[in-house]
């Protein structure tokens, strides 16, 4: 498995493969960084799209391959306060998993429902670490260097928000 930094270096050189790869390392932090800030699914997805969109026009732009991630989850926050402008002008805020239900099929169990509002409710900072390290499957290393936060900040992040999740399940479950 190819690095990050070797993937971005693949995706200047233009190889469009390694940019596919980063896309699909990162998409499902960058639609939980739209999603938990416009509180939209769809929307989230939107801009999960432009984002990465964004991210390879300027690729030639980021400085030190190694930090892709927290760059382009920079890009997805700046994009996500814009549209976030623009939607609450359009239209009334949603509940957070107004989107993700709709956009899931019915095989989907009550828990995994159950589960994925809790992590809604976390704070973003928290929500963050939680998808890339248990829905990305990242080593905590790993989300260390994609979020620019020490190693110890994101074990205590984790540490907090699993906390958060076991009590936010169970008010939900009582």
């Amino acid at each position: 498995m190819k690095s990050t930094q070797q993937l971005v270096d693949a995706a200047r050189s233009g190889d469009r493969s390694a940019y596919g790869e980063l896309v699909r390392r990162y998409e499902r932090a960058v639609i939980a960084t739209g999603w938990s800030m416009l509180g939209d699914f769809h929307a989230a997805q939107d801009l999960a799209q432009d984002t990465f969109v964004a991210a390879y026009r300027q690729l030639a732009t980021l400085r030190g391959s190694a930090s892709y991630g927290a760059w382009v989850l920079r890009i997805a926050q700046r994009k996500a306060l814009r549209l976030r402008k623009q939607l609450a002008q359009n239209r009334p805020a949603n509940d957070f998993m107004d989107g993700f239900a709709a956009a899931s099929d019915s095989a989907t169990s009550e828990l995994r429902e159950e589960l994925m509002r809790a992590v809604g409710q976390l704070p973003e900072h928290e929500r963050i670490v939680v998808v890339l390290r248990h829905l990305d499957g990242h080593t905590v290393e790993a989300v260390s260097r994609i979020t620019g936060r020490g190693v110890g900040t994101v074990t205590k992040q984790l540490s907090r928000a699993m906390q958060r999740l076991r009590h936010l399940t169970r008010k939900v479950s009582s």
